[in-house]
């Protein structure tokens, strides 16, 4: 209930008191009629939650459901420079925002305080805005104006820890968000865009662990000898290591898990190695194609804490954070514009990136709990529950109540089901014996 209570709260003072705050700020209601600029940014971020591609007509639905007896004319007459201020600006507060739900019970997440996720994703926009949202153009094909969210999820809470707007040419290794140390007893899972050894030794000193993938150029040291990490690899026995090493010129000392891959795992890395190369008119090198028989983990975790399966299972829950960019572009169709003219494609965008965290908001209230939870599936039950969520935002107690309802009703209706084989990751999260090495 206090779960309830309080993103009831969150979300009734984003689109109410801090939206009129907005609204003034931006003089967004110049001249009060209908619409008060609580009401017309409702109707936007609401409106698109609810449907990520409304007509006018259906936006001017949520307008009258919101307070405002206006015209589907009179809803688009509002897209102006004034409201894409006031979205942006939206936006940002609900940004930092904090919402979490009560940490899940799964005993292989309860060995951390937390359990970050993070991974960036591009949204493409009008060239005309390229001075504001630079791209890198070239062969990463974003565009002369891209702009890039950077997210960090604590995968245990269920909340967006960090999100950052960056322009789209910032590279992940050195994003701002990248600066920030987690805390004592997390853990922390990038892919190799973000891979950095001194990050990693000063997270290791402030008593946060990480779990990465191994690059290949990587020197091993081992019995105070260095090698090459294919060489090395390549000289061992088994097809599978556990081994404390240090890595890199530094010599950061830490566990290395390394895993033979099967041979169809093998032949579909090659062929991405070779696709990727010919982008750039090249040929693979022999050594990358021989090093995509190994995957490699590196990770501060001793064995003590975490066995080779239990690694191997937490850092696939990196991939959780795809999932998430794939619900908000597939289903929120946030990098998705009807237009080209700028103002009207960022009103757009930054209603459905509203539309994203809200809906984030309404999930964990509702549906969190539920370890087989299917993000796709609860946020399908949320959008056909909006009907009633828009009416009751205006009054705290009503608004309280219908969440309280969705938690109880939609409890069980958003699970992912049970696998015998290529169990789910609810399933190994559950029981890492269940792993059967396959990637």
């Amino acid at each position: 209930m206090k779960m309830v209570a309080h993103t009831a709260r969150v979300l009734q003072g984003l689109l109410t008191t801090r939206a009129e705050q907005i609204g003034e700020q931006c003089q967004l209601i110049k001249r009060r009629r209908e619409f008060t600029a609580s009401s017309l940014l409702s109707t936007f971020v609401l409106g698109f939650l609810q449907r990520p591609q409304p007509t006018w007509e259906q936006l001017a639905l949520v307008a009258r459901q919101c307070g405002a007896q206006v015209s589907p004319q009179a809803v688009e007459q509002r897209v102006t420079p004034a409201l894409r201020d006031s979205l942006r600006e939206l936006w940002q507060t609900a940004m930092r925002c904090v919402v979490m739900a009560e940490p899940r019970a799964t005993p292989l997440l309860a060995k951390f305080t937390q359990v970050f996720v993070g991974d960036s994703t591009m949204i493409r926009l009008t060239d005309a805005l390229a001075d504001e949202f630079p791209g890198c153009g070239g062969s990463h094909g974003s565009g002369r104006a891209t702009a890039k969210l950077q997210v960090i999820w604590d995968y245990v809470s269920g909340g967006l820890w960090h999100l950052e707007w960056e322009a789209g040419k910032q590279n992940d290794s050195t994003s701002p968000l990248m600066s920030q140390t987690p805390p004592a007893g997390s853990l922390s899972l990038f892919d190799l865009g973000y891979f950095s050894l001194e990050r990693f030794r000063t997270w290791q000193s402030a008593g946060a662990h990480w779990i990465s993938r191994g690059i290949s150029d990587l020197r091993v040291w081992n019995d105070g000898q260095s090698y090459d990490l294919h060489d090395w690899l390549n000289a061992q026995s088994t097809g599978r290591i556990d081994r404390e090493v240090a890595v890199g010129m530094a010599r950061l000392d830490c566990r290395l898990v390394a895993l033979r891959a099967p041979q169809e795992v093998v032949a579909r890395r090659r062929q991405k190695a070779y696709a990727k190369a010919a982008k750039k008119g090249r040929q693979p090198t022999a050594r990358h194609l021989s090093t995509c028989e190994w995957t490699v983990f590196l990770t501060s975790c001793p064995d003590t804490l975490l066995s080779w399966k239990e690694v191997v299972v937490l850092y696939r829950v990196r991939w959780q954070i795809e999932l998430l960019f794939k619900l908000w572009k597939s289903h929120n169709l946030v990098a998705q514009h009807r237009s080209d003219q700028p103002v009207r494609q960022l009103v757009e965008l930054y209603a459905r990136l509203t539309a994203a965290i809200v809906q984030h908001w309404l999930m964990l209230t509702t549906v969190w709990t539920d370890d087989r939870l299917s993000l796709t599936k609860a946020t399908r039950l949320i959008r056909d529950q909006m009907p009633q969520l828009i009416p009751a935002l205006s009054n705290l107690s009503q608004l309280t109540a219908t969440l309280t309802r969705w938690s109880q009703t939609m409890s069980g209706l958003a699970r992912i089901a049970t696998r015998r084989s290529h169990p789910s990751n609810p399933q190994l999260l559950a029981n890492p014996e269940l792993l059967t090495y396959s990637a």
